[in-house]
């Protein structure tokens, strides 16, 4: 297999793929010049570390130079260069008061306007019974509309949220098990992790849940997402009709997403700033007939178990791992940079097989002991003083001076990305 160099954790570049990024990057390049951002906008997917990658790469082979913020063909240097700004949000923040999305979660959460798309898409408020399937903060804003909605979503943290604030229709669900559900829902709308064994479950969930003639609205991964996305997007069609769904319409583009604060953190370290950069295609199906599938999908890494901490204004998860006890406790980042944050949001990343410490914000490490950890991030969580616990788990656990040093290092640094202060 031919890869080809990219930036660092992220996961290397098949040639196939890149050959195909290059020759949509001259495509669009062929209308005008045009800024980085307005680059990956226009590059079907492609994550902005890549659309670099390929574009570094042109210009080392003479076919594209950059000046002045643009980037344009080689023979463009003499044309009139318009330079479109494009618009550029960089908050850090969760974009509701939901939990701030994890990285392990997969959670990418629609833009308002996204949000206001879909509601009259649906006619939610008039449309009658609608099932929402992995978007809570969609579920979120149609209640709050007077939409008929229930909602159906793996993450603990986010459905405990939702009740506690008031919410009664939702359930706490992991649509990639074979379930059995109830037709009652006249439309669905659905926004899966993008890998093909989410799709599978949630369609055959969607199948289940929708009445005859139901309408499903599927958010899907655009072509050059990743490598193989491509032939994701048949697989995706492919199950869809087994199960019983007809395809009816495609919007290229139609969902944007709102970058979560791991994404943005992981392109910032690669000196990338694109705002809201990240959309997908919106299917729509009709359910013709219900066939049951059943769904083998295997745990994969990153649904062993996992302790989540709600610290400041981040979420905290520690891998329930048994530790060596005649280790001593250190850490070292997950990042081959050697940098606290990994510069990659992707599942292939070979950081996300090593971290058992993570942060929303992308801070990832791997601790020797992360039950210290769990349990001195727990109590600060409760409201204890950061130093007393130092204090308390350097007792408890028998801490050397050298392990107290890293574990006050590693709860400064989980402090200061969650926007706490060490006194």
């Amino acid at each position: 297999m031919n890869l080809i160099n990219q930036l660092t954790d992220h996961p290397a570049l098949e040639l196939p793929y890149s050959e195909e990024l290059k020759n949509a990057l001259l495509s669009t390049l062929e209308t005008s010049p045009m800024e980085f951002g307005n680059l990956v906008d226009s590059a079907e997917g492609a994550f902005p570390t890549d659309v670099m990658t390929v574009l570094t790469e042109l210009v080392a082979d003479n076919e594209v130079s950059q000046s002045n913020g643009l980037w344009f063909l080689r023979d463009q240097q003499d044309r009139p260069q318009n330079r479109i700004f494009p618009e550029v949000n960089v908050t850090i923040g969760s974009g509701s008061d939901l939990p701030e999305p994890h990285p392990l979660d997969f959670d990418w959460r629609f833009t308002e306007h996204t949000l206001a798309c879909l509601e009259k898409v649906v006619n939610a408020r008039n449309g009658g019974q609608g099932a929402i399937l992995g978007a809570p903060t969609l579920y979120k804003y149609l209640v709050d509309l007077g939409a008929d909605v229930t909602l159906y979503d793996k993450n603990p943290g986010i459905v405990e949220h939702l009740r506690n604030s008031g919410y009664s229709s939702l359930n706490e669900v992991d649509l990639t098990r074979s379930l059995e559900f109830s037709p009652r829902f006249r439309w669905a709308i659905a926004d899966p992790p993008w890998y093909t064994e989410h799709y599978e479950g949630f369609l055959s969930a969607a199948s289940q849940l929708l009445l005859p003639a139901g309408k499903l609205f599927l958010s899907v991964l655009p072509r050059l997402t990743r490598a193989s996305a491509a032939a994701d997007r048949f697989s995706i069609i492919k199950v869809a009709k087994k199960i019983g769904f007809d395809l009816v319409d495609v919007k290229p583009g139609g969902l944007g997403y709102a970058s979560p604060p791991f994404e943005i953190e992981a392109l910032r370290e690669e000196g990338l700033v694109v705002g809201n950069w990240r959309k997908g295609d919106l299917f729509a199906f009709v359910l013709s007939s219900s066939t049951r599938i059943e769904s083998n999908v295997r745990q994969s890494n990153d649904e062993v178990s996992w302790k989540t901490i709600l610290l400041g204004a981040t979420t905290v998860r520690i891998k329930n791992t048994s530790p060596n006890e005649s280790e001593a406790f250190s850490y070292k980042p997950a990042s081959s940079s050697g940098t606290p944050r990994v510069r990659s949001v992707s599942r292939r990343s070979p950081a996300r097989l090593e971290a058992n410490v993570w942060t929303s914000r992308n801070v990832a490490l791997v601790v020797s002991k992360p039950h210290i950890v769990s349990a001195a991030l727990t109590s600060i969580a409760g409201g204890s003083l950061p130093t007393e616990i130092l204090d308390r788990m350097t007792t408890t656990y028998g801490l050397g001076d050298r392990e107290a040093r890293q574990l006050r290092e590693i709860l400064e640094l989980l402090l200061q990305d969650a926007g706490l202060s060490w006194n």
